[in-house]
């Protein structure tokens, strides 16, 4: 904390120099609170610089990134609002094209916890067992209670091939993972048919750049195959790029239809619709969802819910809840800031409390989630004795 108030303080102290000489990047703007508190903390680096004992291990960039770092956390927005250095940055872009190395997890930071929103399908992670919730307590046999959400996925981090050991609280529970870093590269968008019906689960893992096509593909191939009615398959689903939840709904809903409402820091709401075709909108479908579900997988979830489209089975969702967008600072690294918050097409808000299914189903201790990979030559009966939350959105299907 003292690094990040000393860094704060010399960013200050350069950014007030800048005003002074005239620059075109100024704090001119500052209300005279503002000021003050940039004052205090130009004097708090006074007091580092002139007394810390260890000032060759001081870097000037990690107290950068670490004053940014506690300053976005200030905001409370966890687990949403964060700062990327140049390396992460670069790594998100990779992990929103679908293809990264890891173990296949996605973390959030949730009340001072670093969470899994979701294993990735067909990743180590999910292969190995771990679940949408696990807290993660450990890496290599090393605590990382109380870390930064940045430096826990810093140590999760490495080479293809490698290994790292996990572990996690699930619960009151401790359990411990070995796995293989690799390159990580499932399918966005996977079908299958539910035996002896006209229903197919589709499964969308996250809204990744083109999560749109490939979910358009798949729903074409199951529509050229039979099957005329659609469990659309939410659970783990971390999220990511806001338009294509948008161009996902416009082809279930109606041209005009809300989306979300977005709401500013002035409290001032703007509607956002739907274009497209709608080439779906006439086929009848069910929604699952749960704790993994977050961000655009929500406002996908609370559009098609609030329009009346589909009813959504499975537990609460994570409650990401604001709209993220990038700021590029000089040297590469970036802000993801939480610019506004996004409502649901009936006013709900959904931050920190999440999109209320229409019908609550727990998967249940002994229950696991049947996915279009792994469903082999299992039988309708089988799905549904596994899968407490498949069997009852398809029992939720329209005719």
């Amino acid at each position: 904390m003292v690094r990040g108030l000393a860094l704060a303080a010399l960013l200050v102290a350069t950014a007030l120099g800048a005003y002074l000489y005239g620059r075109s990047q100024s704090p001119a703007s500052l209300g005279e609170i503002d000021q003050e508190s940039l004052a205090l903390v130009a004097e708090a680096l006074n007091v580092v610089r002139d007394d810390y004992v260890d000032r060759e291990s001081v870097s000037s960039e990690e107290l950068a990134y670490g004053a940014i770092e506690g300053m976005l956390k200030a905001l409370g927005d966890e687990g949403h609002t964060r700062f990327l250095t140049p390396k992460e940055r670069l790594e998100n872009r990779q992990g929103l094209s679908g293809t990264y190395v890891g173990i296949g997890v996605q973390l959030e930071d949730k009340e001072d916890e670093i969470v899994v929103a979701a294993p990735i399908e067909g990743s180590p992670a999910e292969r190995a067992g771990i679940e949408a919730g696990d807290v993660i307590v450990a890496v290599n046999g090393e605590s990382v209670r109380g870390e930064d959400l940045s430096d826990v996925v810093e140590k999760v981090k490495g080479p293809e091939g490698t290994e790292v050991g996990i572990t996690v609280l699930r619960g009151d529970e401790e359990r411990s993972f070995d796995l293989r870093r690799a390159e990580i590269d499932a399918p966005v968008a996977s079908w299958t048919r539910i035996p002896a019906t006209d229903v197919a689960l589709v499964r969308l893992s996250s809204f990744s750049t083109d999560a749109a096509g490939e979910l358009r593909d798949a729903l074409q191939e199951m529509r050229a195959a039979g099957a005329e009615r659609l469990i659309l398959d939410l659970r783990d689903n971390p999220g990511g790029r806001l338009d294509q939840a948008i161009e996902i709904a416009g082809m279930f809903l109606e041209p005009g239809s809300t989306v979300y409402i977005r709401e500013n820091a002035s409290g001032e709401r703007e509607e956002v619709e739907v274009s497209g075709d709608a080439r779906f909108a006439d086929m009848p479908m069910t929604v699952l969802v749960n704790e993994g579900s977050a961000s655009s997988a929500e406002i996908l979830a609370g559009a098609l819910r609030d329009n009346g489209r589909a009813t959504v089975v499975g537990e609460t969702t994570f409650g990401t809840g604001t709209v993220l967008s990038e700021f590029v600072l000089s040297d590469g690294s970036a802000i993801l800031l939480g610019v506004a918050e996004w409502l649901t097409p009936g006013g709900d808000f959904i931050r920190e409390t999440g999109i209320e299914p229409d019908v609550q189903v727990k998967l249940g201790e002994d229950g696991e989630q049947v996915t279009p990979a792994a469903d082999g030559d299992l039988t309708r009966g089988q799905m549904f004795e596994r899968d407490a939350q498949l069997e009852r959105a398809f029992e939720e299907l329209p005719d």
